[in-house]
């Protein structure tokens, strides 16, 4: 793996294509200087490694009303006096990370009750035949976290279910609509770009006017949260397609 890391060329990828600009918060490579300038323009930040998985290494950063910034890491809160001990941290964190970091726009998840959630799209494809959206699953965060992978202890929920009980405004047609063909026009640039990839996951953002954002793309997707759904046709389904398509 490079030291830049593949998530950055999934960004730039999918940057470039008009279809999927409005779908990706904005993302730029670290530097003390980036950070600070993507501090002024959108407030709350999330910084991640790179070549980072299971989102370990992942950081939300935002100012603190009486001064100083907060730096929300798993399900601790850190304050920081200052922009010197925010440059500080992150270089020390920077520093120990295989790959490159990357400094993003805090997307506004919508939620469930008080929890944040984002859906888990999963996407593949034989040889030969176009891309197929296989499955979805909405995943909650756990308390105190504002991950929602299953480190956090979330919940899983059908993404139906999680429009339903949701804050979301948008007609839950809509957004599951917008929520597919994302996940594909995503999954056939990616696909172009590594011709070997069969399988894609995306991790889906949903905000509370039900705009569809893609947080990351995963060339090695997990499927343990469609395994706690009580219903399990679609893990089965997903399964069942990797296995006739290897």
């Amino acid at each position: 793996m490079s030291r830049v890391g593949y998530k950055w060329s999934v960004h730039r990828s999918l940057f470039k294509v008009k279809g999927l600009k409005g779908s990706i918060p904005s993302t730029v490579l670290y530097s003390p200087e980036a950070l600070e300038r993507m501090m002024r323009q959108y407030g709350v930040l999330v910084l991640k490694p790179s070549g980072g998985m299971g989102g370990y290494g992942v950081i939300r950063i935002g100012p603190q009303k009486k001064g100083g910034y907060m730096a929300h890491v798993n399900q601790k809160v850190n304050t920081l006096k200052n922009a010197g001990s925010l440059a500080a941290m992150v270089r020390k964190i920077n520093s120990r990370s295989k790959t490159r970091y990357l400094v993003q726009k805090c997307v506004s998840l919508a939620q469930i009750g008080h929890q944040p959630f984002t859906v888990r799209t999963i996407t593949q494809r034989k040889p030969g035949s176009p891309w197929v959206l296989t499955g979805w699953v909405a995943k909650t965060a756990g308390n105190g976290y504002f991950i929602t992978n299953s480190r956090s202890g979330g919940g899983v929920h059908t993404v139906e279910q999680a429009l339903t009980k949701s804050n979301v405004r948008r007609r839950r047609k809509h957004v599951l609509k917008e929520l597919k063909e994302v996940s594909l026009l995503a999954a056939r640039i990616l696909g172009k770009d590594v011709p070997r990839l069969k399988e894609i996951g995306f991790d889906m953002g949903i905000d509370r006017n039900g705009r569809v954002w893609i947080l990351e793309a995963n060339l090695k997707p997990g499927f343990y949260a469609f395994r706690k759904l009580k219903d399990k046709s679609m893990y089965r389904r997903i399964m069942g397609f990797q296995r006739s398509s290897s």
